[in-house]
């Protein structure tokens, strides 16, 4: 698994909705690559504060989350080629 496979595959991760050999490859690609760790842990930890206060997960507009998505792959895609 790469940065960009990762990034593809982290929602469906955090709600346990991945197949075991994903979940395997995704705990294998975060246990050498600092980049993709902190996103999920930031990921996981923003989604447990917003629970945490009785808001209900929501979901993001399609166009929003096409442009986070977007955003996130340029910003891996820069930090991937240093």
């Amino acid at each position: 698994m790469d940065c960009t496979q990762f990034l593809e595959e982290l929602s469906d991760y955090i709600d346990g909705a991945v197949p075991p050999a994903v979940r395997e490859a995704i705990v294998e690609h975060t246990a050498f690559c600092r980049k993709c760790e902190v996103l999920y842990n930031s990921t996981r930890h923003t989604l447990e504060i917003v629970t945490a206060h009785g808001h209900e997960a929501y979901e993001i507009p399609k166009p929003v989350s096409d442009r986070l998505y977007s955003r996130l792959r340029a910003r891996m895609a820069k930090l991937t080629t240093r």
